[in-house]
């Protein structure tokens, strides 16, 4: 054995020394006591382990949604970026304005004073009334603020507050005595067309002016849940609560002079008058709806629809007075009168009602991310409230003139009385936002 490994030795001394002086050395076998088969040795891959769906494991991939975006980060959160955010959004919006009775008419001089700017006699023309009144654009705003509560973003609150401008429209008319101007109402006396003289010559002369606002608020509280996310695009659902309130404001007031052509009043003798109507609305109600987005790379494109099922709790003040002032000595006249024209004490008071309401909602709007914190869109939306009391609608023209100052003893019908009548509410218009995200 020992001359073998001997003999071994000699044999890989001798080639390593030939190797070094002739060029590489020839494989070398190694002799054993036993056979043993030769295999090629095999060259192993590197071993791929098994991916893990951990939040610590997550590779950091951000997505960039275009239409024909395929991949996805199953890690991240769902977008858009940003726990929480606040959002601040200009409103140019139109409303379906406030129904008005004719309240100024004029007729041409030389109309007898029983004629005189009645409706339905020729030659009346209505200069006020008649139409719908705070049916204008104005402007408004919306602030809505909201956070996820979980680091998925499928859970989250928001809240947003809405402010709509005042819309008012005023008118005025008036004359020294050589117009003839008057208020129309139906005597029910008569039992037909009537005026209250506001100038005529040789008798009245005297202005009227009306004042119509109105006045719209809101806001709300809303849970949202995800139950769609993808790397472009989610829809949410929304439970909540919703608060609106149309507050709507109508005065008329006159200011005449009496001339000495007038034979029942002394001459000089002053009277103001005034009848006021306002009317407030305030919706309560519960809201279920949608809301969602696709992602264009920086552009995308929300929408959201709701709807608001509640009660509507309606108040409406009826109040009106007319004073008198003579110059004349010792008159019973001068002193202040409950009652105008169309508030007399068979109308006036506080007047309030429940009615059953639903309130619907639909938004869109197109925007473009400008910074990863900050985005801004164009939008359009459109709100209806159904079962509202408008002031409007809380005028009566049928007058029974037996109570009219300085007399103030009703004789048959009372009149005018309040009716409750309630009728549907919408606004509708364009809103440019901008969006901040952290």
């Amino acid at each position: 054995m020992w001359k073998r490994l001997l003999y071994t030795s000699v044999l890989i001394v001798g080639s390593v020394a030939t190797a070094s002086a002739d060029g590489p050395a020839p494989m070398v076998g190694i002799v054993s006591d036993s056979p043993v088969a030769s295999e090629p040795l095999a060259i192993q891959a590197p071993r791929t382990l098994p991916t893990i769906t951990t939040s610590e494991s997550c590779p950091a991939v951000t997505a960039v949604c275009q239409p024909t975006e395929t991949l996805c980060n199953p890690c991240a959160p769902c977008g858009p970026a940003g726990r929480c955010w606040v959002a601040g959004e200009y409103f140019y919006w139109v409303g379906s304005g406030n129904p008005l009775p004719p309240f100024i008419t004029a007729a041409p001089n030389g109309n007898p004073v029983t004629e005189a700017g009645r409706l339905g006699s020729p030659g009346t023309q209505t200069l006020f009334g008649g139409n719908r009144a705070n049916n204008d654009f104005r402007s408004g705003f919306r602030i809505t603020a909201g956070t996820w509560l979980n680091g998925d973003q499928t859970k989250g609150i928001e809240a947003d507050f809405l402010y709509l401008g005042q819309s008012r429209q005023t008118a005025r008319a008036g004359s020294d005595g050589s117009q003839i101007i008057s208020r129309p109402f139906f005597n029910v006396v008569m039992n037909q067309p009537d005026t209250e003289l506001v100038s005529f010559p040789n008798m009245l002369a005297g202005t009227v002016s009306v004042d119509s606002r109105s006045d719209a608020i809101g806001g709300g509280l809303n849970f949202i849940k995800n139950c769609r996310c993808g790397p472009c695009d989610r829809l949410d659902v929304i439970l909540g609560y919703r608060y609106f309130n149309l507050t709507d404001e109508l005065t008329i007031r006159e200011d005449l002079t009496s001339l000495p052509g007038q034979t029942t009043v002394p001459n000089g003798t002053r009277f103001l008058i005034e009848d006021r109507f306002r009317t407030k609305n305030n919706f309560h109600g519960g809201v279920i709806g949608v809301t969602g987005e696709k992602r264009f790379n920086r552009w995308f494109l929300g929408y959201r629809a709701s709807v608001a099922l509640g009660v509507n709790h309606q108040v409406t003040d009826i109040s009106g007075y007319t004073f008198i002032q003579s110059p004349a000595p010792n008159t019973s006249l001068n002193g202040r009168y409950p009652g105008g024209l169309l508030t007399q004490p068979t109308n006036i008071g506080r007047y309030t009602n429940d009615e059953f309401a639903v309130m619907p909602e639909v938004g869109f709007r197109l925007g473009c991310r400008v910074t990863d914190h900050f985005r801004t869109y164009i939008g359009y939306n459109y709100l209806y409230l159904s079962n509202v009391q408008r002031s409007g609608d809380a005028v009566s023209l049928r007058v029974n003139p037996t109570q009219l100052a300085p007399n103030g003893s009703l004789v048959g019908t009372p009149a005018p009385v309040f009716t409750p009548k309630t009728t549907d509410f919408w606004l509708q218009g364009f809103s440019v936002g901008l969006e901040g995200r952290y």
